[in-house]
């Protein structure tokens, strides 16, 4: 989130959804501005979510194990977090 304004004066609030690749662009551009100030947002998984993507991955882990589908090693896999 990022708020437009001084400490003690009206400040507007803003939600912007930014391309990953130029986030660290906007910020730093942003930051050099004395009236903005940046607040930070974590997303998160809803519970929903979280099952669904378990759903996914035993889903995912019968098809490996049935031969159905290709596994990878696991250093590949840490690689890409």
């Amino acid at each position: 989130m990022i708020i437009f304004g001084k400490k003690d004066k009206a400040m507007a609030k803003l939600t912007l959804e930014i391309e990953d690749k130029q986030v660290k662009f906007f910020k730093d551009l942003i930051r050099h501005f004395s009236f903005v100030k940046i607040e930070e947002e974590l997303d998160e998984d809803t519970d929903e979510d979280v099952r669904e993507n378990i759903r996914e991955g035993v889903k995912e882990l019968k098809l490996v194990l049935e031969g159905k589908k290709k596994s990878r090693p696991a250093s590949e896999f840490l690689k890409e977090l």
